[in-house]
């Protein structure tokens, strides 16, 4: 084999392992520190909210989690069904919910209905299968049939699946709204560091958003706009691009670094870390002006925004992790 290609590809590894490294160690470390205390029985991450409905991992240990249901405004927590189960990353939008369970040792695709309690398969194959998001009838996932990772999106009422993507290298971090899917693409090899693409679903087109020599990572989109983190100035800042009008919009530039960004119509909110901590920022398109969400000085991390709600998880030094919920800030 050629050894340059092996070098690129030792490279893209690289890259794509260090941010883990980053999240995942952080999160230990801060974990640990807090476990000192008393431990609640809620171990929350990656919540995601739509309207007045939010479910989260409730992570049990390092090896099972299990998904729970928070009703905003009955104040009602309802765990899925299953007992030493491993369900990651959910994603809401109206009654359902979708996750990646682990399935004799092979991660597939979920989903259930909050109306009924339901739940369902919704892809099941002998491939690893992760991180879906859903919207409307849609679900899109990363799909490993092919040896690497690539985008499958399937309509869940017509049961058709189909592969949207499958360049070579990594295609991954996928995120939809309505008629458009968005994903982080390495099909330029290592050097590229990652940029964003984006698929149009009635007409079948794809469409390149970024091409850069920087790392452009964790698209999110509402709408017409899209969001990620880009690692243009050395750090990490926010961009957003509108797939319509095609106008690009440098959101954050700080020397700190700003990450993870989720967006619901013209609102933005990501981890921000120009306090020296862990922060939620957020920023309003229309308005063209940042609001600094938390204030505290413990660490906030994976926001996800519904309308004007923002729910996102705060880790206290000497306390339990535990979900906050903020509503945007409305300008003076």
């Amino acid at each position: 084999m050629n050894h340059s290609i092996i070098k690129n590809k030792n490279i893209k590894l690289f890259f794509r392992f260090l941010i883990f490294i980053l999240i995942l160690v952080g999160m230990h470390l801060i974990i640990s520190e807090e476990k000192n205390g008393t431990i609640s029985g809620l171990n929350p991450v990656f919540p995601a909210i739509d309207m007045g409905m939010i479910v989260f991992e409730n992570r049990i240990d390092w090896t099972y989690a299990n998904l729970v249901s928070y009703n905003y405004s009955s104040g009602n927590f309802h765990p899925f069904e299953g007992e030493q189960v491993t369900r990651y990353r959910p994603d809401i939008d109206g009654d359902v919910v979708v996750w990646q369970e682990k399935q004799d040792l092979i991660w597939q695709i979920f989903m259930s209905n909050l109306s009924t309690g339901k739940i369902q398969p919704i892809s099941l194959s002998l491939f690893r299968k992760t991180t879906p998001r859903v919207s409307g009838n849609y679900v899109v996932f990363v799909d490993e049939r092919n040896g690497n990772e690539d985008i499958v999106l399937v309509n869940f009422s017509s049961g058709e699946e189909k592969m949207i993507c499958q360049d070579p290298d990594v295609q991954w971090q996928p995120d939809i709204d309505g008629e458009w899917v968005v994903w982080e693409d390495w099909r330029d090899g290592a050097l590229s560091r990652g940029d964003i693409f984006a698929y149009h679903i009635p007409t079948s087109t794809e469409l390149q958003i970024t091409n850069s020599s920087w790392a452009d990572w964790f698209p999110s989109i509402s709408g017409s706009w899209v969001v990620w983190q880009a690692q243009k100035y050395g750090n990490f800042d926010i961009y957003a691009y509108n797939l319509i009008s095609g106008e690009e919009i440098s959101v954050t530039h700080h020397p700190a670094r700003q990450w993870l960004p989720r967006m619901s119509g013209d609102l933005i909110v990501w981890v921000d870390e120009r306090n020296k901590n862990w922060d939620i920022y957020g920023y309003n398109l229309t308005e063209q002006k940042e609001y600094q969400i938390s204030t505290n000085l413990d660490n906030d991390a994976w926001p996800d925004i519904s309308d004007k709600m923002i729910v996102y998880v705060t880790y206290e030094k000497k306390g339990d992790p535990h979900l906050q919920i903020r509503s945007f800030p409305v300008s003076s």
